[in-house]
């Protein structure tokens, strides 16, 4: 008989992901932000979407690229703002046509 998904194992990994995730955003814009469920729960609702670890660190490696020496955007680079619902699917976005070009 098929079962439903074992759920605490499913969130436990969602977890251990969206904290690899903000662990790069910190190493790469070197900031602390720290392991709480207001910073993670954005990230694991973009992972329960469909987005990959992946997805998430290229999305931080090109707004870091794009907003680290703009002091206007710079201190954007914030879970709040990257892993934003409507914004992150915006900036992964930017990501294929950069592929593209």
């Amino acid at each position: 008989m098929l079962g439903k998904p074992n759920i605490p194992s499913l969130n436990s990994e969602l977890k251990t992901q969206a904290k690899e995730v903000l662990a790069f955003l910190n190493e790469r814009i070197g900031k602390q932000f720290r392991f709480v469920d207001t910073n993670l729960q954005l990230i694991e609702a973009r992972l329960k979407s469909g987005a990959t670890v992946q997805d998430c660190k290229s999305v931080i490696a090109k707004k870091r690229r794009d907003w680290i020496g703009d002091e206007k955007m710079a201190p954007y680079l914030r879970p709040a703002t990257l892993f934003n619902k409507t914004k992150f699917e915006q900036y992964l976005g930017e990501l294929g046509r950069e592929a593209a070009s």
